[in-house]
């Protein structure tokens, strides 16, 4: 993922971590969905 983390603290750091593991997540999710969608649509 290559994520640099400049933060002072270490909650803040485990915060942004945290907030950028969301984000892939969800982008994930959405990536997931369209291809399930498609794969979908094409069967039918």
């Amino acid at each position: 993922m290559g994520l640099y983390v400049r933060t002072v603290g270490l909650a803040r750091a485990k915060t942004k971590v945290g907030m950028a593991n969301l984000v892939y997540n969800m982008q994930r999710l959405a990536w997931l969905s369209r291809v399930a969608a498609a794969l979908f649509a094409a069967a039918q």
